[in-house]
């Protein structure tokens, strides 16, 4: 008895020592007193809550009282799929120097770093999905666990060809027979790819997207063709065929990209437009570039298009939109169909091609990193330009050794050909669909201004020199098959770490 009584005493004594030190994180009070109420400063495990809260939250509150702020622990993703020999950088979400540990075994060629939680290197072999499971230790103790895998670089899937990875025919009706017939199995050129939240898959050609459920390559909704998979003409009537514009069709779609919420932009390039439709409605709720759906008029303002190609959103839900013909992108904040910003000319009403670092010669697709900073190819340039968050002067450039070249080279790891699409993997690595060369180009991560060469190659067996198109190895041009490209266009993730590859001229997407 006088040991127990003791020790109570001892931890009473603790415990208003450790109190004291705590009121300067602690506000007020929140439920009616007694000593079961772990609210009531005058209960026993009143501070040993608090203790336990401030160590495993960020900024959160116990009873009304605001805790220590310690910084949000946790990655962009918690799957992670990388690429055979492709370099791999993945910091936490909220990077602060700190103690981190790991528990279970990095794929071959990856380590671990305990200051910075980041996990780098380069993959070197072929890794199932495994759990890893990384603690901070300070400033707060927190854990996550992720799944990483390692596969090679050649696709598992395919949509436009009723399942064959070796048939690359326009409207493909089976058996690899191409027609003039579209259904909601084939594509015709497919023009831009884009993956949503819950594994679907939405892909723009001619005049129609159609939206695929997860693994599957069948679509079950269309956009612009009144709900009729057989159709695939422009601004259709209703009755599949050519009319008027309106808010239900659309004409040479082009670039489309989600919002958080599964909303669909979609880059209506021969009206002028971009139309917003909400989370699985063929029903536009916002139109940009037009004052109303039954117009298709071009201007340089802005409010308006000249053709428009390409659409990125920012980190906050603001619109990046590509024009061919004013040679610009402008950025619209969110919920504004007014521009607010320009990049490529000096104002709204200019349109002047050039080669620098505050000029394009015909700005294509965009892809936007963690930061807000905004990638461009632009395809005429034969290269790509960085832009840092807010700022309409690039600061690096691929493809190039400068601002003021537009040099077309043969193929290398340096060089580009008409690069149209670009996307940023898990590991914030850029990924540029260079068109001319048949190939998809992978460059690491950096923040050096120009000189930057490309690791790693898709559709050409990864030789960096070689352009050919529908590669079989060694170089040489041939058959359709899972790893080949002709004339590939836009690119994306999923949240997974799968790359779909738009292969146009193969009339297919592959994902691998």
């Amino acid at each position: 008895m006088e040991i127990i009584v003791h020790q109570k005493l001892k931890w009473k004594f603790f415990y208003k020592i450790v109190f004291l030190f705590s009121l300067p994180i602690v506000a007020n009070a929140c439920k009616p007193e007694g000593l079961n109420n772990l609210c009531d400063l005058k209960s026993d495990d009143f501070v040993p809550t608090v203790i336990l809260q401030t160590a495993t939250a960020s900024g959160s509150y116990h009873c009304g009282y605001k805790l220590v702020d310690v910084p949000p622990f946790g990655y962009r993703y918690t799957q992670f799929r990388f690429y055979l020999n492709f370099p791999v950088s993945i910091l936490p979400e909220f990077e602060t120097n700190s103690s981190y540990a790991i528990e279970g075994n990095l794929p071959s060629g990856l380590s671990f770093d305990q200051v910075t939680g980041e996990i780098k290197g380069t993959t070197l072999s072929v890794t199932a999905p495994t759990n890893v499971r990384i603690t901070r230790n300070s400033p707060g103790f927190a854990t996550v666990d992720l799944t990483l895998q390692v596969a090679e670089p050649s696709a598992t899937f395919v949509y436009g060809q009723y399942g064959s990875l070796t048939c690359g025919a326009a409207y493909n009706i089976g058996s690899c027979s191409g027609s003039s017939n579209p259904n909601n199995q084939n594509l015709s050129s497919p023009t831009g790819v884009v993956t949503d939240s819950d594994g679907g898959v939405y892909i723009a050609g001619v005049n129609r997207i159609q939206y695929f459920p997860p693994n599957t390559n069948q679509s079950t909704f269309v956009y612009g063709q009144f709900g009729n998979f057989n159709c695939d003409i422009a601004n259709n009537n209703q009755s599949c065929g050519g009319g008027g514009t309106s808010a239900g069709n659309l004409s040479s779609v082009r670039g489309i990209t989600l919002d958080r919420e599964n909303g669909l932009y979609a880059t209506d390039l021969g009206n002028h437009r971009i139309l917003y439709f909400p989370n699985s409605s063929n029903v536009p709720a916002r139109i940009y570039g037009q004052t109303s759906y039954t117009t298709a008029i071009t201007g340089l303002s802005d409010t308006a298009f000249n053709a428009p190609r390409a659409v990125a959103l920012s980190p906050e839900g603001g619109l990046y939109v590509a024009e061919a013909f004013n040679i610009r992108i402008v950025y619209f904040p969110p919920g504004s169909t007014t521009a607010t910003r320009v990049y490529g000319q000096v104002d709204f009403s200019t349109s002047v091609s050039n080669t620098s670092e505050t000029r394009f010669t015909g700005p294509f697709g965009m892809a936007v990193d963690s930061k807000g900073g905004l990638y461009v190819a632009d395809s005429p340039s034969h290269r790509v330009l960085y832009f840092p968050v807010g700022s309409t002067t690039a600061t690096r450039v691929y493809g190039q050794s400068n601002f003021t070249t537009n040099t077309l080279s043969i193929a290398s790891a340096t060089a580009l050909n008409n690069p149209t699409w670009i996307a940023l993997d898990q590991s914030e690595n850029l990924y540029v669909s260079d068109s001319g060369n048949n190939r998809v180009v992978v460059f690491p991560k950096s923040t050096q201004t120009a000189g930057h060469t490309a690791v790693a190659v898709f559709g050409q067996y990864n030789n960096l020199s070689c352009a050919v198109s529908n590669n079989v190895g060694g170089c040489t041009g041939g058959s359709v098959n899972p790893a080949s490209l002709f004339a590939p266009s836009s690119i994306t993730f999923n949240r997974q770490g799968q790359l779909y590859i738009n292969d146009q001229n193969n009339h297919r997407i592959l994902v691998f």
